[in-house]
C-alpha cells in the first residue's frame, strides 16, 4: 500500500512541457520528481555542440518565433539570453533552382516566369490562379483556394503526403493553415515580431528551468502506471491511447528519421532546404548555418537529412499527431475519460494529442499549472 505527500509531485517527460510545469510547481514549495525515457533532459529541443562547433538539433531544427513581451517569452527569458535569427527556407525545384519558401513574390516569379512591379499585381495573379470561391474543408481545399493548383501540387501536396503519410484530402485544415503565403518579397520563414535562438542552446535553457531545489530528475527512466500511487498528482506526458489501453483505439502519429551527412561543399541557400520530388526526405538543415552555432572549424559541414515514417519504423518517437476527422473523435474519447481521473493530467504533444509551437506549448503549460495551484485553494 503506497501513501503520498500531499506536496510531492510526478512528472513524466522533461521536456519543454514538463519542465515548465516543473520549475512553476516548484517555485511553488512543491517537491517535483521528473521520469524521462530518455538519456537526456530537453525533449525534443534537445540540442548540443559537436567537435566541428556546430550547434544540432537533434530532433530537427526547432526555430523561435513569437510576439514581443508574449507569456511564454517572457517566461523562458528568465532561463537564457537570446541571438537573434530569422529562419529562411529554400525549395528545392526539379530543375535544380531554389525558390523561397513560403511562398511569396520571388517564388510566384520563379514558377510562373513573371515579374510583377508591385504586391498589388502579384495579389491580382495569385487570385487569378487559386480557387478564391472555395470554402475549404481539408488541407488539400485549402491548398487550393490559397495558391492554386499549380502550386500546390510542386511545393504543397507531395510534401505534405510524404510528411504525413496519408492524401491532404484527409487531413484536417488545421494542417495546411500553418502555411504562410505572401505577395510581398518577404523571404523570411516567419514573420513574427521576436525570432530569435537561446545564445548557449536549448538544453541549457532548459537544464536552467530545472535547477531548482526541489526538482529531482532521473533520466532513462520509463513511466509505469504503479509510479503514480506514490504522489499527490501526475502530470504525464505519454501517449493518452497507450496509458488507456487503446479501449477506444490508437491514435496516429508519424516520426522522422534523421540522417546525418558530412558534405565539403559551399553553403545551402538557406539553412533549410526542403525537397519537391518524390523522394523519401522532406528537408536538409545545415546546421553552422543558425546563429546560435560557433565558428565552424572542420572540413566537413554536418547536413541532416529528414526522412518520415511511421511509428513501426521508429518505435517510441512520436513527432507529429496526425488530425483527422476520425482521430479528433478517437481523442475526444480519450480526453472525456481523462477528465474523470482527479490525481492524472495530460500533457505535452502525446498527452494533448497536439503539434504545438514552443512558444503556444509553454503558455499552455504555465495555465495547466496554474490551473492546477488554483484548484488546491478548495482541496
Amino acid at each position: 500500500m503506497y501513501s503520498f505527500e500531499r506536496d510531492k509531485i510526478l512528472i513524466v517527460g522533461a521536456g519543454l512541457a514538463g519542465s515548465t510545469i516543473a520549475r512553476i510547481l516548484a517555485e511553488n514549495s512543491f517537491k517535483v520528481v521528473i521520469i524521462e525515457k530518455r538519456n537526456h533532459i530537453a525533449g525534443n529541443v534537445f540540442d548540443f555542440v559537436n567537435k566541428n562547433n556546430e550547434r544540432i538539433h537533434k530532433y530537427g531544427p526547432h526555430l523561435l518565433h513569437c510576439r514581443n513581451n508574449s507569456m511564454g517569452l517572457n517566461f523562458l527569458s528568465r532561463f537564457t539570453e537570446w541571438v537573434k535569427y530569422e529562419h529562411k527556407v529554400r525549395a528545392l525545384l526539379d530543375d535544380g533552382r531554389t525558390t523561397p519558401l513560403p511562398v511569396n513574390k520571388l517564388t510566384i516569379e520563379d514558377i510562373f516566369g513573371k515579374s510583377f512591379d508591385n504586391e498589388k499585381a502579384t495579389k491580382k495573379f495569385l487570385d487569378n490562379i487559386r480557387n478564391k470561391d472555395l470554402i475549404p474543408k481539408n488541407t488539400d481545399e485549402l491548398f487550393e483556394s490559397t495558391v492554386g493548383n499549380k502550386l500546390a501540387d510542386i511545393f504543397f501536396r507531395p510534401y505534405t503526403k510524404k510528411m504525413w503519410g496519408i492524401d491532404p484530402k484527409q487531413l484536417s485544415i488545421s494542417i495546411g493553415a500553418r502555411l504562410p503565403v505572401r505577395t510581398n518579397q518577404d523571404c523570411r520563414y516567419f514573420n513574427d515580431e521576436f525570432q530569435a535562438l537561446p545564445k548557449y542552446g536549448y538544453t541549457e535553457m532548459v537544464k536552467n528551468m530545472l535547477n531548482h531545489k526541489n526538482i529531482e530528475i532521473n533520466l532513462n527512466t520509463p513511466f509505469r502506471k504503479d509510479m503514480e500511487l506514490k504522489f499527490f498528482h501526475s502530470f504525464l506526458s505519454v501517449p493518452i491511447d497507450e496509458y488507456f489501453k487503446f479501449q477506444f483505439g490508437s491514435l496516429p502519429y508519424r516520426s522522422i528519421l534523421f540522417e546525418d551527412r558530412f558534405e565539403k561543399k559551399k553553403d545551402l541557400e538557406a539553412p533549410v532546404i526542403n525537397f519537391t520530388d518524390n523522394s523519401p526526405y522532406t528537408r536538409k538543415t545545415q546546421w553552422n548555418l543558425l546563429s546560435n552555432s560557433y565558428d565552424f572549424k572542420g572540413n566537413f559541414k554536418t547536413i541532416t537529412y529528414e526522412k518520415p515514417c511511421s511509428i513501426a519504423a521508429n518505435p517510441g518517437e512520436y513527432y507529429y499527431p496526425v488530425q483527422t476527422k476520425n482521430s479528433k473523435e478517437i481523442f475526444a474519447l480519450y480526453d472525456n475519460l481523462s477528465k474523470k481521473q482527479n490525481s492524472i493530467t495530460f500533457i505535452g504533444r502525446t498527452g494533448l494529442f497536439k503539434y504545438i509551437d514552443m512558444i503556444p506549448a509553454v503558455e499552455i503549460h504555465i495555465r495547466i499549472a496554474q490551473k492546477f495551484l488554483k484548484s488546491l485553494k478548495n482541496f
